[in-house]
């Protein structure tokens, strides 16, 4: 079932089937550099379990994120409920194999999600919650018309939260 599509990319629930691709991404040091590092196939079936498990409840999560041409898994980019400093956040994120980087892949898919999020799902805002050092995603969140609102302190981890807001109808 493809829930979103654009030029290169189709976004599609994660199903237990993704798990020996979401380990091979999550076993590269260079992917999970700014994730806490790699991670097992133990972790990453947990991981994946909780994804789904928010995709059933919430409808959205992460998708998986295949590449058009040839149907190849790349990553996954999703929407997923946050808690920052006790207020619920959708945060905006992606995760992709370093084959696929510096492709525009990853701002063409966080652009669709941006304008999913907003405008089909309704959500008033979406953030993304970047490492400091992280330019790359620094770069697409802000070419995306994120901009930055604070540093704060999650799960022992320091952040730059970007945010962005649906835009005000016109007719209102």
């Amino acid at each position: 079932m493809i829930i979103l599509e654009t030029e290169h990319l189709l976004f599609r629930p994660l199903t237990f089937s993704d798990l020996d691709d979401m380990t091979a991404l999550y076993a590269d040091p260079e992917v999970t550099r700014f994730l806490g590092g790699p991670r097992s196939r133990d972790e990453v079936q947990s991981v994946l379990s909780g994804y789904i498990r928010e995709y059933q409840t919430y409808g959205h999560s992460f998708f998986a994120t295949i590449q058009k041409i040839d149907q190849r898994f790349i990553g996954h980019c999703g929407l997923l409920n946050q808690e920052v400093e006790g207020e619920p956040e959708i945060e905006l994120g992606y995760v992709l194999a370093p084959q696929y980087w510096q492709r525009g892949l990853a701002l063409e898919g966080t652009q669709a999600l941006k304008d999913y999020g907003l405008q089909k799902l309704g959500f008033p805002r979406l953030i993304s919650l970047i490492p400091p050092d992280n330019h790359a995603a620094i770069q697409i969140a802000e070419k995306i018309g994120m901009q930055y609102e604070r540093d704060v302190e999650e799960w022992g981890q320091h952040f730059r939260l970007y945010a962005v807001k649906r835009p005000k109808s016109p007719n209102v």
